[in-house]
């Protein structure tokens, strides 16, 4: 292998020793899938096969791969779960337990559904966010941080694709796309802090807020991940009301800025063009302010009920965080 400069060089992660590996080709294009630390029971076949169908699905949308090849590097640990995109290759840290095995049902398991929406998300990122990326970005500074407000685009809107994906390619089936929603809404609106802390500070501060979490965090801070993705299922739902959609939003991006740097004014001007001047106003809204989403109109103009069971649990009532466990009983974590 030989890197054209050290920009390439660091965005190749590699792993040395006897591993498992698959290889799969998509659109053309040769994929392979390297997965260290696997159970011997571990169905190699079945992640080839799914991650495949991922893979289809989003060269399709985008209409084209970017790379000549692509590379999945999995750690499957005992507990874990995140990755790093990178141009042509992501680096991914799962459960083992959520990797599937030969017992694994025709209906994929919570765990492995969570798994793959990893792979999904990560994948997504080598057109959203490695070549469609912040202006801020368009050329790194690796001797300082790199701040963008725009972490609720590139991170959100692909968080919001990941999930959605996996309906589009036919691994899970609606109803069970809508319970993803719906665990993702919940998560976002037992946080206190999305009221609090703007999206777009959120992005700016990753540094030093979301990636240094104390235990006030919840109170202060918002999720530009999973809420950043409630603002993209809103604005998709807006897109639709007015004949267009964030799928028509996301190509013209790529197309306008030819796959390179894009600012919010450039997505703002994106969502003008496709849906009027109002809704790119009210976007800007949406991450500039802390009001609360209006995902229950237009869920429900969609034909979504929205329905509150009113189950709150004793810790939510309280406004408090805890776990549970049958070893120490409940434990506050957060107030």
């Amino acid at each position: 292998f030989e890197a054209s400069g050290y920009d390439e060089l660091v965005d190749h992660p590699f792993e040395i020793g006897a591993h498992w590996q698959g290889e799969f080709t998509a659109a053309g294009v040769p994929h392979r899938v390297v997965v260290a630390g696997a159970w011997p029971s571990f169905d190699g076949e079945r992640l080839l096969a799914d991650v495949q169908r991922i893979c289809e699905a989003q060269i399709s949308f985008w209409g084209g791969a970017p790379f000549s090849r692509y590379s999945f590097l999995l750690w499957a640990v005992d507990e874990g779960h995140g990755g790093l995109e990178h141009r042509a290759s992501t680096a991914l840290i799962g459960a083992r337990r959520e990797l599937p095995t030969a017992a694994e049902g025709a209906v994929p398991s919570e765990g492995y559904v969570r798994l793959l929406g990893l792979f999904s998300h990560e994948y997504f990122h080598a057109w959203n966010v490695k070549r469609l990326r912040p202006a801020e970005f368009a050329r790194f500074d690796y001797q300082r941080e790199n701040y963008t407000e725009l972490l609720w685009f590139f991170e959100g809107f692909t968080s919001y694709y990941d999930e959605l994906i996996l309906l589009r390619a036919g691994l899970v089936d609606a109803p069970r796309y809508l319970k993803l929603l719906a665990s993702s809404v919940n998560g976002v609106l037992a946080a206190p802090g999305r009221l609090v802390q703007p999206l777009s500070a959120a992005s700016f501060e990753a540094w030093t807020k979301y990636y240094r979490p104390d235990e006030n965090s919840p109170n202060v801070t918002s999720n530009y991940y999973a809420q950043g993705a409630l603002v993209a299922l809103c604005l998709d739902l807006s897109l639709r009301a007015c004949g267009s959609s964030l799928d028509a939003l996301m190509l013209h991006l790529w197309q306008a800025s030819a796959g390179g740097p894009v600012s919010e004014a450039d997505i703002l001007t994106g969502v003008q063009t496709l849906g009027g001047e109002g809704l790119a106003t009210q976007l800007r809204q949406w991450v500039h302010g802390t009001d609360e989403l209006p995902l229950q109109p237009l869920l429900e103009a969609a034909g979504v009920t929205w329905r509150d069971d009113g189950r709150a649990s004793v810790a939510q009532r309280l406004g408090l965080r805890a776990r549970e466990s049958a070893l120490t009983g409940i434990t506050v974590t957060h107030v």
